[in-house]
């Protein structure tokens, strides 16, 4: 079964059929939505969308949609929780490659669980040790 981890933007426009979504990342998706894939996705993807919908650039029903994800019945989403192993793996990430701290999170568990990042952030790309998809 195939497994990746999800960055923000590449899981709203999931979650809101959103053209910037590439074929490639819709597809590993849409391999999840029908059990034949597994999408972790980052705690602070969780608090990104609760920040995005704060000041109004996302939908407020897609906090509900994004936190309830990985508690549904034969759901394949799995939410990951923020912890040492991946704060270790957040120093492997270089600051002036990704300057951003939640990409860096996101990088570092995508790094961390040794899964590929779905992505269309060019700077996480950039990095070699972090293997991803778009």
């Amino acid at each position: 079964m195939s497994r990746f981890v999800s960055d923000t933007h590449s899981l709203l426009w999931h979650l809101t059929e959103d053209p910037a979504l590439s074929a490639v990342a819709k597809d590993a998706f849409l391999a999840a939505d029908r059990g034949e894939a597994e999408i972790f996705i980052p705690s602070i993807v969780l608090v990104e969308v609760i920040y995005l919908t704060e000041r109004r650039r996302v939908a407020s029903d897609l906090i509900d949609r994004v936190v309830r994800l990985p508690t549904l019945s034969n759901s394949h989403y799995y939410a990951v929780a923020l912890d040492t192993a991946i704060i270790q793996s957040l120093r492997r990430i270089p600051r002036d490659a990704v300057p951003d701290m939640p990409d860096r999170i996101i990088a570092a568990t995508a790094l961390y669980l040794d899964l590929p990042l779905i992505t269309r952030d060019r700077r996480i790309a950039a990095v070699s040790m972090v293997s991803h998809i778009w």
